[in-house]
């Protein structure tokens, strides 16, 4: 039996700053290999914003607690994806290639540069370089987002013509510049891991192919793990009308089309109601002020329950009947849906991208036409019925296990020389 290989886990930020899905599932990814006896080393971009680190920035590199480390990224331009600093640059490289590692993991390429990638790589020609992409900014220079500048129309397909008429600006030359470059240094990695077949179907689209490649479900933690998931016979008949929304109120989260839907749905059936996790009534309208007659008038059916502490995720799920994702963009692999799943409350979302995938259409949670708040209120009323929430919430399935994370992390991160086939889908 071969010892387990350490590891180096490189993440555009730290959980304790900046609570996205990417560094959050690269965080539970260290912490579950220390779990089981493995050294992980963490490495985040730093994004400590306060008025002393403004006054005296942090060194290049800069330790956090025990194997972790924070690195400053130095104003690095976000759609060039490069360092302006070659010598910062090479000095995070130093740093780096001398950590008593065998793996690096990267989980994402943005504020770390494909550059640093390229160069670590020749200098630790040893080692096994893995890749977990969480989004698409390689592929649209939209934040990743392939939506549409003008409006929310939907992209579907990348192309240095059609990105012209959402950034006019640009020159298709620097386009296809970019675009070679980090293509280039993606196919360098010796694995790259997708947390949904959607986005790999993307990036194999957008031109990504050669390294090995598999499909791998992120893994919640053992703390969430751990949670007794609710018995869905228990369920009362009333939670059916019972609708949750949990995240932040951004222009992509679809927040505004669930407030339209639950409008249109309380005039059908007034006991509808839905608590909106993780903003206050202000937050909504700052993004979407058009809202303020809506919410007004839908006053008794909507509660704000504010910011929440990830800790207690599972159990405010299990608190309503349904977790709604509204989302108009193209969501590749939303931890509101594991953590949904991992409870038993059964989910409707809308019907694009790793949404779809994820909530499968009668089986564990219902669809809805994207940015839609006619059809969204159709699939409410649905689901307020109490047969529909049995039946869904009974076949809801449970997440990924620890067990199965581990060994698909083992075969990625195993030596080209001595990896199998290729990881099934989970």
């Amino acid at each position: 039996m071969t010892e387990p290989r350490s590891i180096c886990v490189i993440a555009h930020s730290h959980p304790d700053f900046s609570k996205g899905g990417g560094e959050v599932s690269a965080y539970r990814q260290v912490l579950t290999h220390r779990s089981a006896g493995q050294r992980a080393i963490y490495v985040g971009a730093s994004e400590v914003n306060t008025s002393y680190a403004a006054q005296r920035p942090l060194d290049l590199v800069t330790p956090y607690g025990e194997d972790e480390y924070l690195f400053s990224f130095g104003g690095m331009e976000p759609e060039r994806l490069w360092w302006d600093d070659p010598f910062q640059r090479r000095n995070l490289v130093r740093f780096l290639a001398g950590l008593p590692v065998q793996v690096y993991h990267f989980h994402h390429y943005w504020r770390i540069g494909a550059d640093m990638i390229a160069e670590l790589m020749e200098a630790r020609p040893d080692a096994t370089f893995v890749m977990t992409l969480h989004e698409m900014l390689a592929i649209c220079l939209h934040h990743g987002q392939m939506i549409r500048t003008r409006g929310r129309e939907l992209c579907r397909a990348e192309a240095p013509l059609r990105c012209l008429g959402c950034f006019p600006d640009k020159a298709i030359d620097a386009m296809v510049l970019r675009k070679a470059v980090l293509l280039d240094t993606l196919r360098r990695f010796d694995h790259i891991l997708y947390p949904s077949a959607f986005i790999r179907e993307r990036y194999e689209a957008w031109g990504l192919a050669g390294p090995r490649a598999s499909v791998l479900e992120n893994y919640l933690g053992d703390e969430l793990a751990a949670i007794p998931r609710r018995a869905a016979p228990a369920l009362a008949p009333a939670m059916a009308r019972r609708f949750g929304f949990f995240g932040q109120p951004t222009p992509f989260k679809g927040l505004d089309i669930l407030v339209k839907g639950l409008s249109l749905a309380i005039t059908e059936d007034k006991d509808i109601t839905l608590t909106i996790f993780g903003a206050e009534r202000e937050d909504v309208l700052r993004f979407f002020p058009e809202l303020k007659p809506v919410l007004d008038e839908a006053a008794h059916s909507i509660a704000f329950a504010g910011r929440y502490d990830p800790a207690d995720v599972l159990s405010l799920m299990g608190a309503v009947g349904w977790v709604v994702i509204p989302s108009i963009w193209w969501e590749n692999s939303p931890v509101v849906i594991q953590e949904a799943r991992r409870i038993g409350t059964p989910l409707i979302a809308s019907d694009i991208g790793g949404m779809a995938e994820k909530v499968r259409h009668g089986v564990d949670g219902l669809h809805f036409k994207r940015a839609s708040p006619v059809d969204l209120a159709r699939v409410l009323l649905e689901a307020a019925q109490p047969e529909t929430h049995a039946r869904l919430a009974a076949s809801l399935r449970d997440v990924i296990t620890k067990e199965e994370f581990l060994a698909a992390l083992a075969e990625a991160h195993a030596p080209r020389q001595e990896a199998s086939t290729p990881i099934a889908a989970q």
